[in-house]
């Protein structure tokens, strides 16, 4: 795997910090039972259904066991969902999803729990940064309620959200095996410098799409 340039994510742990709003393996669930054929086949494929819209289980190829696609820009990202039938998940999508139904700030609870997911653990008092990049579920505990893995932890995930319109930079969340745990929060998020060619191997995505088709409306 790619090395990180050691300049560049020193600038994104320092950028993200300073930015950071915060200083059993179960069967995938969810919260609403889907009815149409469409969704069956959307809940064969992977993804968990959460009020209006589905998300995938696991980070991109959203396949247990399989290393996150990492490395690659949002452009990138948006074609590989497209070519599925999906789209990039919007922050407020990527939020309601993490948090579980139950709104916890660690995705799977209120506190955080060394070593639970692939984050900076404690040792002796000692902060200590995730070995690296493992696969999707590799961690067996790190899911919420809604049966999705890896929210927290291993790689950032982009977004479809602006971080800044008019810098055109986009808005990563979920924290990395490489940064602070105070990133490994539900609300952390970071967007500076993120434009639509950012690549770094500690960023990768999943998927979203609609419940219900959108409709075009008449301009």
């Amino acid at each position: 795997m790619k090395r990180i340039s050691l300049i560049t994510a020193l600038l994104f742990c320092t950028n993200a910090l300073l930015l950071a709003q915060t200083a059993g393996d179960p069967t995938p669930i969810s919260p609403q039972q889907p009815g149409s054929q469409q969704d069956a086949l959307l809940q064969d494929e992977g993804m968990a259904l959460i009020d209006d819209f589905y998300i995938d289980i696991y980070e991109y190829p959203n396949q247990r066991g399989a290393l996150p696609k990492v490395d690659i820009t949002y452009g990138e990202a948006e074609k590989l969902c497209a070519a599925q039938h999906k789209r990039l998940c919007n922050e407020k999508e990527w939020q309601r999803a993490a948090t579980g139904p139950e709104n916890y700030p660690y995705s799977y609870g209120e506190t955080f729990e060394s070593a639970r997911c692939n984050t900076p653990r404690q040792e002796n008092g000692i902060w200590i940064g995730g070995a690296d990049l493992v696969p999707s579920g590799s961690f067996a505990q790190c899911h919420n309620s809604y049966g999705l893995y890896d929210m927290i932890g291993n790689v950032w995930e982009w977004t479809s959200s602006w971080y800044s319109p008019d810098s055109q930079w986009r808005i990563v969340r979920g924290g990395s095996y490489f940064h602070s745990a105070n990133m490994s929060r539900t609300d952390a998020r970071y967007g500076r410098y993120l434009d639509r060619e950012y690549r770094l191997d500690l960023v990768g995505f999943r998927c979203c799409r609609s419940a219900v088709p959108q409709v075009p409306t008449a301009e």
